[in-house]
């Protein structure tokens, strides 16, 4: 059923619901989301824990805050910037000494796989690892960016930074990936190009 829902009602149809009083619309829109908004926190963040924290957090500051959603923007664009956001405070909110987890983001039962679906997840496997090893801000715009594929303007309001600002970091951001990619990875830097 909730399949037949999330095909049936669109974002703003599941926030109309919703805000009269349809709880189960918000469970919709919370499954459709989850995983984006877990990515976003887990790229920013870099330890599980902390990820699925920072997304039940993001869900409840979404739910408690949905009468002000303005529905000429896209509702992905003004929830990944609450997951953004609250990504952030919690890393203001560390303590210095707190380890971060390795994110092991690889899929490894991979037997019937052909040469180059292996070789593309390898490929995948090390862009996210070099990804991962940005600062939390600038890993999250590179993810939001690329993986999510938001646009600039989707990227201002979804962090909240002027059009300078995020342009800035993100041509930052790139330096410092290829900077990882071409001293850690230099095997995949002819794949793609960043800068």
């Amino acid at each position: 059923m909730v399949d037949y829902y999330k095909m049936m009602h669109s974002d703003d149809q599941l926030i109309t619901m919703i805000l009269n009083g349809d709880d189960s619309s918000f469970r919709i829109l919370m499954e459709k989301y989850q995983n984006y908004m877990y990515s976003v926190c887990l790229t920013i963040l870099k330890t599980k824990n902390e990820a699925e924290e920072a997304t039940q957090d993001t869900f409840v500051k979404i739910y408690r805050s949905l009468d002000k959603y303005n529905s000429d923007s896209k509702f992905s664009s003004w929830a990944y910037k609450i997951a953004y956001r609250t990504s952030l405070d919690y890393i203001r909110k560390r303590k210095p000494t707190v380890d971060l987890d390795v994110v092991d983001y690889a899929d490894h039962g991979v037997a019937d796989s052909s040469d180059q679906e292996i070789q593309s997840k390898e490929v995948s496997l090390q862009i996210l690892n070099a990804v991962n090893q940005l600062p939390g801000d600038e890993a999250g715009l590179i993810r939001m960016f690329y993986l999510e594929e938001m646009s600039i303007k989707e990227l201002v309001e979804a962090s909240g930074l002027s059009l300078s600002n995020v342009k800035v970091k993100l041509y930052r951001a790139r330096k410092k990936l290829a900077d990882v990619i071409s001293t850690q990875y230099p095997e995949i830097e002819s794949y793609f190009e960043i800068a």
